[in-house]
């Protein structure tokens, strides 16, 4: 009997692991079920054995959490959170305004090629465009 006992509650555990069901999801707050839930496991713990009480108190640990499910993190690729986030300045600041100096040096370089430009396509140093 004990045996069958505690298959019976091994398979309650897996069932609770995998998928809490919605009705138990605020059993913690409710302290009156806690004291129940001790009271059996130290029930279960004296008729079946420790290792029934054992797994009562992992069943009690599960019922307990405040996550939905431990599966559900694993596959559920939405919930991903990452821990890096990328941070986007609003206002320049070092590496960005290297950058923007760059930018502003190829456009002046640019503009004053154009500018000394010479009806023959040469510039006042020599070169072709």
């Amino acid at each position: 009997m004990k045996q069958i006992i505690e298959f019976l509650l091994l398979g309650l555990l897996l069932a609770l692991v995998y998928k809490k069901p919605a009705f138990l999801q605020n059993i913690s707050h409710n302290k009156f079920l806690i004291v129940i839930l001790i009271l059996l496991n130290a029930l279960t713990a004296k008729l079946y054995g420790i290792t029934s009480g054992i797994i009562i108190a992992l069943i009690i640990i599960i019922l307990l959490d405040k996550k939905e499910n431990f599966c559900n993190i694993c596959t559920n690729k939405e919930a991903f959170v990452p821990k890096i986030q990328v941070w986007h300045p609003a206002s320049f600041s070092g590496p960005c305004q290297l950058d923007l100096d760059r930018k502003l040096k190829t456009n002046s370089e640019r503009a004053k090629i154009a500018a000394t430009k010479q009806l023959n396509n040469h510039t006042n140093d020599g070169f072709k465009i």
